[in-house]
Protein backbone atom coordinates (compact mmCIF):
# COMPACT_ATOMS: atom_id res chain seq x y z
CA UNK A 1 0.00 0.00 0.00
CA UNK A 2 1.31 3.31 -1.22
CA UNK A 3 0.93 6.63 0.88
CA UNK A 4 -1.98 8.99 -0.25
CA UNK A 5 -3.04 12.20 0.52
CA UNK A 6 -6.78 11.85 1.96
CA UNK A 7 -9.83 13.34 3.24
CA UNK A 8 -11.30 10.72 5.95
CA UNK A 9 -14.30 10.42 7.92
CA UNK A 10 -13.37 8.79 10.79
CA UNK A 11 -15.95 7.58 13.14
CA UNK A 12 -15.68 6.92 16.32
CA UNK A 13 -17.42 6.26 19.27
CA UNK A 14 -20.16 9.70 21.01
CA UNK A 15 -21.13 8.65 24.36
CA UNK A 16 -20.48 10.91 27.10
CA UNK A 17 -18.53 9.86 30.05
CA UNK A 18 -20.84 9.41 33.53
CA UNK A 19 -18.30 10.45 36.86
CA UNK A 20 -17.78 7.02 38.83
CA UNK A 21 -17.74 8.52 42.18
CA UNK A 22 -19.45 11.72 43.49
CA UNK A 23 -17.14 14.31 40.95
CA UNK A 24 -14.26 11.93 40.04
CA UNK A 25 -14.73 10.11 36.52
CA UNK A 26 -11.44 7.01 36.76
CA UNK A 27 -8.99 6.52 34.13
CA UNK A 28 -11.68 4.37 31.66
CA UNK A 29 -10.99 0.67 31.28
CA UNK A 30 -14.18 0.31 28.98
CA UNK A 31 -15.05 1.59 25.69
CA UNK A 32 -14.17 5.45 24.25
CA UNK A 33 -16.21 8.36 25.10
CA UNK A 34 -15.76 11.79 24.71
CA UNK A 35 -16.09 14.24 27.69
CA UNK A 36 -17.06 17.99 27.94
CA UNK A 37 -13.36 19.98 29.02
CA UNK A 38 -12.35 23.09 29.88
CA UNK A 39 -8.38 23.94 30.23
CA UNK A 40 -6.37 27.16 29.00
CA UNK A 41 -5.66 27.41 25.37
CA UNK A 42 -5.60 29.34 22.36
CA UNK A 43 -8.02 29.54 19.13
CA UNK A 44 -8.50 32.06 16.09
CA UNK A 45 -11.92 33.57 15.87
CA UNK A 46 -12.62 36.34 13.39
CA UNK A 47 -9.16 35.74 12.16
CA UNK A 48 -7.11 36.42 15.28
CA UNK A 49 -5.11 34.14 17.37
CA UNK A 50 -6.52 34.23 21.06
CA UNK A 51 -5.32 32.34 24.59
CA UNK A 52 -8.06 32.35 27.37
CA UNK A 53 -9.84 29.70 29.21
CA UNK A 54 -12.07 27.50 26.85
CA UNK A 55 -14.44 24.78 26.74
CA UNK A 56 -14.57 21.85 23.98
CA UNK A 57 -15.11 18.07 23.61
CA UNK A 58 -12.41 16.02 22.93
CA UNK A 59 -10.77 12.89 24.12
CA UNK A 60 -9.27 12.26 27.42
CA UNK A 61 -9.41 8.86 28.91
CA UNK A 62 -7.75 9.02 32.15
CA UNK A 63 -8.60 10.81 35.53
CA UNK A 64 -10.80 13.89 35.14
CA UNK A 65 -13.12 15.93 37.87
CA UNK A 66 -16.64 17.59 37.55
CA UNK A 67 -16.50 21.18 37.54
CA UNK A 68 -20.23 21.92 36.44
CA UNK A 69 -23.50 19.75 35.85
CA UNK A 70 -25.28 20.82 33.48
CA UNK A 71 -29.06 20.42 34.12
CA UNK A 72 -30.75 23.49 31.72
CA UNK A 73 -29.00 21.46 28.42
CA UNK A 74 -28.87 22.78 24.88
CA UNK A 75 -29.91 19.99 22.80
CA UNK A 76 -27.16 17.24 22.51
CA UNK A 77 -24.97 19.25 24.69
CA UNK A 78 -23.15 17.74 27.96
CA UNK A 79 -24.30 16.77 30.94
CA UNK A 80 -21.07 17.49 32.40
CA UNK A 81 -18.09 19.88 32.27
CA UNK A 82 -14.51 18.40 33.79
CA UNK A 83 -10.91 19.64 34.16
CA UNK A 84 -8.57 16.98 33.06
CA UNK A 85 -5.82 15.24 34.81
CA UNK A 86 -4.24 12.45 35.23
CA UNK A 87 -2.37 9.97 37.82
CA UNK A 88 0.80 7.78 37.43
CA UNK A 89 -0.23 4.26 37.70
CA UNK A 90 2.00 1.27 37.95
CA UNK A 91 0.01 -1.80 38.54
CA UNK A 92 0.19 -3.01 34.98
CA UNK A 93 -3.15 -2.91 34.28
CA UNK A 94 -4.60 -2.15 31.61
CA UNK A 95 -6.14 1.77 30.50
CA UNK A 96 -7.65 3.05 27.63
CA UNK A 97 -5.35 5.44 25.62
CA UNK A 98 -5.96 8.90 24.38
CA UNK A 99 -5.80 8.77 20.71
CA UNK A 100 -6.39 11.59 18.78
CA UNK A 101 -4.34 13.84 21.43
CA UNK A 102 -5.28 17.55 20.92
CA UNK A 103 -3.13 18.84 23.92
CA UNK A 104 0.09 20.75 24.03
CA UNK A 105 1.84 22.57 20.57
CA UNK A 106 0.52 20.30 18.34
CA UNK A 107 -2.07 17.30 18.03
CA UNK A 108 -1.24 13.76 18.01
CA UNK A 109 -2.53 10.47 16.20
CA UNK A 110 -1.62 7.09 15.98
CA UNK A 111 -2.74 3.72 16.58
CA UNK A 112 -6.44 3.60 16.37
CA UNK A 113 -7.56 2.15 12.26
CA UNK A 114 -4.46 2.21 10.87
CA UNK A 115 -4.28 -1.87 11.20
CA UNK A 116 -7.32 -4.77 10.73
CA UNK A 117 -6.76 -8.44 10.82
CA UNK A 118 -6.39 -8.34 6.93
CA UNK A 119 -3.41 -5.80 7.61
CA UNK A 120 -2.62 -2.01 7.17
CA UNK A 121 -5.20 0.45 6.09
CA UNK A 122 -4.55 3.75 4.86
CA UNK A 123 -4.80 5.05 7.80
CA UNK A 124 -1.12 4.03 8.09
CA UNK A 125 0.08 5.57 5.10
CA UNK A 126 -1.05 9.33 4.71
CA UNK A 127 0.52 11.88 3.18
CA UNK A 128 0.86 15.27 5.04
CA UNK A 129 -1.41 17.41 3.64
CA UNK A 130 -4.55 15.01 4.90
CA UNK A 131 -7.41 16.30 6.74
CA UNK A 132 -8.68 13.49 9.22
CA UNK A 133 -12.20 14.73 10.83
CA UNK A 134 -12.71 12.41 13.56
CA UNK A 135 -16.38 12.54 14.86
CA UNK A 136 -19.53 10.60 15.65
CA UNK A 137 -22.98 10.10 13.81
CA UNK A 138 -25.78 11.25 15.99
CA UNK A 139 -29.43 10.34 15.99
CA UNK A 140 -28.31 8.27 13.05
CA UNK A 141 -28.94 11.36 10.75
CA UNK A 142 -25.86 14.19 12.02
CA UNK A 143 -22.27 13.97 11.59
CA UNK A 144 -20.76 16.07 14.17
CA UNK A 145 -17.15 16.38 14.96
CA UNK A 146 -15.04 17.20 18.13
CA UNK A 147 -10.97 17.08 16.32
CA UNK A 148 -10.10 18.32 12.86
CA UNK A 149 -6.82 16.97 11.82
CA UNK A 150 -4.08 17.99 9.29
CA UNK A 151 -1.33 15.94 8.56
CA UNK A 152 1.78 17.93 8.95
CA UNK A 153 4.42 15.05 9.29
CA UNK A 154 4.88 11.96 11.12
CA UNK A 155 7.31 9.23 12.35
CA UNK A 156 6.70 5.53 12.14
CA UNK A 157 7.24 3.22 15.36
CA UNK A 158 6.30 -0.19 16.53
CA UNK A 159 6.82 -2.50 19.84
CA UNK A 160 10.27 -3.10 18.96
CA UNK A 161 11.52 0.58 18.82
CA UNK A 162 9.12 3.24 19.88
CA UNK A 163 10.54 4.05 23.06
CA UNK A 164 13.68 4.74 21.14
CA UNK A 165 12.42 6.31 18.08
CA UNK A 166 9.72 8.56 20.10
CA UNK A 167 12.07 9.97 22.88
CA UNK A 168 12.16 13.27 22.38
CA UNK A 169 9.28 13.71 19.86
CA UNK A 170 6.98 13.59 22.38
CA UNK A 171 5.76 14.83 26.04
CA UNK A 172 6.15 12.26 29.17
CA UNK A 173 2.13 12.88 29.38
CA UNK A 174 1.24 11.49 26.35
CA UNK A 175 3.99 8.64 26.60
CA UNK A 176 1.96 7.85 29.55
CA UNK A 177 -1.69 8.54 29.01
CA UNK A 178 -1.34 7.28 24.88
CA UNK A 179 1.69 5.14 23.76
CA UNK A 180 2.19 3.29 27.10
CA UNK A 181 -1.01 1.55 27.48
CA UNK A 182 -1.05 1.29 23.56
CA UNK A 183 1.85 -0.72 23.91
CA UNK A 184 0.42 -2.54 27.04
CA UNK A 185 -2.43 -3.63 25.04
CA UNK A 186 -2.48 -7.16 22.82
CA UNK A 187 -0.39 -5.39 20.03
CA UNK A 188 1.82 -7.57 17.75
CA UNK A 189 5.63 -7.02 18.52
CA UNK A 190 6.11 -6.61 14.28
CA UNK A 191 3.05 -4.40 13.94
CA UNK A 192 4.10 -0.78 13.12
CA UNK A 193 2.16 2.72 13.31
CA UNK A 194 2.62 6.06 12.10
CA UNK A 195 2.37 8.79 14.74
CA UNK A 196 1.05 11.74 13.40
CA UNK A 197 2.06 15.45 14.04
CA UNK A 198 -1.00 18.23 13.24
CA UNK A 199 0.02 21.02 11.06
CA UNK A 200 -0.63 23.98 13.42
CA UNK A 201 -0.98 27.94 12.58
CA UNK A 202 2.77 28.51 13.10
CA UNK A 203 3.28 25.81 10.57
CA UNK A 204 0.47 24.99 7.99
CA UNK A 205 0.15 22.72 5.38
CA UNK A 206 -1.30 24.54 2.78
CA UNK A 207 -2.88 27.59 4.90
CA UNK A 208 -4.30 23.97 7.25
CA UNK A 209 -3.73 23.82 10.03
CA UNK A 210 -5.98 21.30 12.86
CA UNK A 211 -8.31 22.40 15.70
CA UNK A 212 -11.39 21.25 17.87
CA UNK A 213 -14.37 23.32 17.68
CA UNK A 214 -14.64 25.75 21.03
CA UNK A 215 -15.85 28.52 22.92
CA UNK A 216 -14.34 30.75 25.56
CA UNK A 217 -15.19 29.78 28.89
CA UNK A 218 -18.42 31.32 30.62
CA UNK A 219 -19.29 29.83 33.34
CA UNK A 220 -23.17 31.05 32.75
CA UNK A 221 -23.43 29.07 29.31
CA UNK A 222 -24.60 25.50 29.36
CA UNK A 223 -22.04 23.98 27.10
CA UNK A 224 -22.50 23.19 23.35
CA UNK A 225 -23.18 20.89 21.18
CA UNK A 226 -20.67 19.24 18.93
CA UNK A 227 -21.41 21.10 15.45
CA UNK A 228 -22.50 19.10 12.55
CA UNK A 229 -20.31 19.19 9.46
CA UNK A 230 -21.88 17.94 6.00
CA UNK A 231 -19.91 18.04 2.74
CA UNK A 232 -21.64 15.67 0.06
CA UNK A 233 -20.33 13.28 -1.74
CA UNK A 234 -17.22 13.15 1.03
CA UNK A 235 -19.46 12.69 4.47
CA UNK A 236 -21.59 10.29 4.78
CA UNK A 237 -24.32 11.52 7.56
CA UNK A 238 -25.72 7.90 9.04
CA UNK A 239 -22.25 6.80 8.76
CA UNK A 240 -21.82 4.65 12.51
CA UNK A 241 -18.39 2.81 12.28
CA UNK A 242 -15.43 2.78 10.69
CA UNK A 243 -14.00 4.94 7.89
CA UNK A 244 -15.14 6.64 4.81
CA UNK A 245 -12.31 7.92 2.28
CA UNK A 246 -11.56 9.93 -0.84
CA UNK A 247 -8.06 9.27 -1.63
CA UNK A 248 -5.39 11.24 -3.71
CA UNK A 249 -6.10 14.66 -3.74
CA UNK A 250 -4.02 17.79 -4.10
CA UNK A 251 -2.86 19.88 -1.18
CA UNK A 252 -5.30 22.80 -3.45
CA UNK A 253 -8.07 20.46 -3.11
CA UNK A 254 -7.98 19.33 0.48
CA UNK A 255 -7.77 23.04 1.29
CA UNK A 256 -11.18 23.61 -0.74
CA UNK A 257 -12.49 20.87 2.09
CA UNK A 258 -10.73 22.23 4.90
CA UNK A 259 -12.67 25.69 4.05
CA UNK A 260 -15.82 24.18 4.12
CA UNK A 261 -14.78 22.64 7.39
CA UNK A 262 -13.79 26.03 8.73
CA UNK A 263 -16.92 27.91 7.66
CA UNK A 264 -19.68 24.88 9.15
CA UNK A 265 -17.84 25.09 12.24
CA UNK A 266 -17.52 29.23 12.87
CA UNK A 267 -21.18 29.49 11.46
CA UNK A 268 -22.63 27.50 13.92
CA UNK A 269 -20.81 30.13 16.72
CA UNK A 270 -17.85 28.02 17.60
CA UNK A 271 -13.83 29.10 17.08
CA UNK A 272 -11.57 27.33 16.16
CA UNK A 273 -8.88 25.44 19.18
CA UNK A 274 -5.48 25.40 18.24
CA UNK A 275 -4.26 24.51 21.58
CA UNK A 276 -4.75 22.96 25.25
CA UNK A 277 -2.52 22.91 27.98
CA UNK A 278 -1.10 19.60 29.35
CA UNK A 279 -3.42 18.03 31.82
CA UNK A 280 -1.40 18.20 35.23
CA UNK A 281 -0.71 15.27 36.97
CA UNK A 282 -2.22 14.47 40.24
CA UNK A 283 -5.61 15.57 41.29
CA UNK A 284 -7.27 18.04 43.39
CA UNK A 285 -5.14 20.62 44.86
CA UNK A 286 -2.48 19.09 44.17
CA UNK A 287 -3.52 15.45 46.08
CA UNK A 288 -3.40 12.35 44.57
CA UNK A 289 -6.85 10.80 43.33
CA UNK A 290 -6.88 6.85 43.42
CA UNK A 291 -8.95 4.47 41.82
CA UNK A 292 -10.23 1.78 44.40
CA UNK A 293 -10.58 -0.47 42.18
CA UNK A 294 -6.75 -1.21 41.05
CA UNK A 295 -3.32 -1.83 43.47
CA UNK A 296 0.00 -0.86 43.14
CA UNK A 297 0.38 2.56 42.86
CA UNK A 298 3.87 4.53 44.27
Amino acid sequence: MRERRCFVQFIHPGGEHSPDQGDLKFWNRDAHRRKFLKGRGRYVESGELREDDIVFWGEWEPESRVLARYSDRVPDGPHFLYEPFFVDHHDGAWRQNTDPFVFDERFHYTGCLQHTRRGPTQLRFLAPGSLVLFGSCREKSRFVVDTVFVVGDYVDHSARDWQETLDERVSCIYRKVTLEPWYGGSVPEGQSHRLYFGATPERPVGEMFSFFPCRRYDSSEPGFARPEVHIPGFITRHLTQGKKMARDLSVAEVAELWEQVVGQVESQGLALGTYAELPPEGGEGGRRVEDPGSVGRC
